[in-house]
């Protein structure tokens, strides 16, 4: 039988050292999260204009499927209205352009049969300009021109009176022969050049330019 092992040698008898694999990993220094702060702070602000980038692009490419819904209802109306153009009015507070008796309407009342609505009439751009967007003070952040491109302001060449695909106008007496190219007449665009100092324009044959005046 074996005799006990004497409590003398179980007090001496040398720890087992701990396993360096097990131990605590050590906390973050204050110096090490600022600077871990700092990183991220730095990248942030890298990303910012690239993200305000990317959203105005965004809006343009919005803006520019708006003017194409509107074309398309445009070219719908004309084939429902024996090819003549509606007296389209967007801001009632300018002198008129019309002449005395012409009823007129806003692109929405007379576009609505053919899917446009009050959504298809805002510019994200615009719409984010608060009170002093078009949107807010007109109902529309899109413009109508009414007149053909480089006409005599004392008597302008006006949509709606006779026009035929784009080539016969009516002026303020009898029936004008002007041939005209669809592409060459801006028809709707954005109020106010508000996608990166460029505007979006729809054009009578339905395309649309991102477009600057400068």
């Amino acid at each position: 039988m074996t005799a006990p092992m004497p409590s003398s040698i179980l007090r001496t008898s040398p720890a087992r050292p701990k396993d360096s694999r097990f131990r605590a990993p050590s906390a973050f220094t204050l110096l090490e999260l600022l600077l871990v702060i700092s990183i991220i702070a730095i990248l942030a602000s890298m990303l910012m204009p690239a993200v305000g980038t990317m959203t105005q692009r965004a809006d343009s490419v919005t803006c520019a499927a708006n003017l194409r819904a509107i074309g398309m209802a445009t070219q719908l109306y004309l084939q429902d209205h024996s090819f003549i153009y509606p007296c389209i009015e967007t801001d009632p507070t300018n002198e008129p352009v019309y002449p005395a008796g012409v009823t007129t309407q806003t692109m929405v009342q007379a576009f609505a049969p053919y899917g446009i609505t009050a959504q298809t009439m805002q510019c994200p751009s615009d719409v984010k300009q608060g009170s002093s967007s078009s949107y807010a003070q007109y109902g529309t952040s899109y413009d109508w021109k009414p007149t053909l491109d480089d006409e005599n302001g004392s008597n302008p060449l006006v949509y709606g009176r006779r026009m035929t695909f784009g080539a016969a106008v009516s002026g303020s007496a009898a029936s004008l022969g002007i041939v005209v190219k669809l592409s060459k007449i801006r028809q709707v665009f954005d109020d106010t050049q508000i996608h990166f100092g460029h505007m979006n324009a729809l054009y009578a044959d339905g395309h649309v330019v991102y477009f600057s005046t400068h």
